[in-house]
């Protein structure tokens, strides 16, 4: 039987996501069904592929095995790190950037994991500002880039606290510990995609959303992070 590198890919984004979770180590013949999500490629009903995939992962290092118990090791950790980084970027792209449905942006990014290359990644990360997490609220692993780049043009999503007095630009994503803040910039209509412009930085901060202004705090300018517009003409 022949085990495809998407099949392993896909295993190796699944255990970091239980270790993520909470949920490591799995057991191999019951893996999580909240997380089979992870494995789009269809699973033959004994789990033959599955155990199959898992062997060969045992094998060439990326899994430890103890029992029916498994989970990733020192050498499958960094290259978990990168499938899963590949597939939140580019649920950012889609999401933030060209406003795709989230069945399709979930699709898409499964098949996008497997074929971007180092390069393309960093290069997509830069673009999109080091976004810290994706659409769905999960960590971003960082990059080389995210540590050390300082890009040569302005990245297209930044805080909110970057904008020029007059700028307008859209909702990206909130990324806050304070959930009941999340909630109430919720509520006053800050939801990704919806037009803002930056009316006032001192004494408050102050945004225009529609006909209304709404005054916002200071930490409110590091945590929501807006998509540019490219064609700005601050008023």
């Amino acid at each position: 039987m022949t085990i495809h590198r998407e099949q392993i890919e896909e295993l190796l984004e699944l255990c970091w996501t239980a270790a993520e979770d909470g949920l490591a180590p799995l057991d191999r013949h019951q893996l999580p069904t909240q997380l089979l999500c992870f494995l789009p490629h269809p699973i033959e009903p004994n789990g033959d592929v599955q155990q199959e995939t898992i062997d060969v992962m045992v094998q060439e290092g990326l899994l430890l095995s103890d029992g029916r118990r498994i989970r990733l090791s020192a050498t499958g950790t960094p290259q978990a790190k990168e499938v899963v980084r590949r597939h939140r970027l580019t649920e950012v792209l889609l999401h933030t950037l060209l406003d795709i449905s989230e069945e399709s942006m979930e699709s898409t990014a499964c098949q996008v994991e497997h074929i971007l290359n180092a390069e393309v990644t960093e290069a997509v990360c830069t673009f999109l500002g080091h976004p810290p997490i994706c659409p769905h609220g999960r960590a971003i692993p960082q990059g080389h880039c995210c540590e050390t780049s300082r890009a040569r043009l302005e990245p297209l999503i930044v805080p909110l606290a970057r904008l020029t007095i007059g700028e307008t630009a859209s909702v990206a994503f909130v990324h806050t510990t304070r959930h009941a803040y999340l909630q109430r910039l919720s509520t006053l209509g800050l939801a990704p995609g919806r037009p803002i412009r930056l009316r006032q930085t001192q004494p408050a901060l102050v945004v225009q959303v529609g006909e209304t202004e709404l005054a916002l705090d200071n930490e409110a300018g590091q945590e929501i992070f807006v998509r540019r517009n490219p064609h700005n003409t601050p008023a």
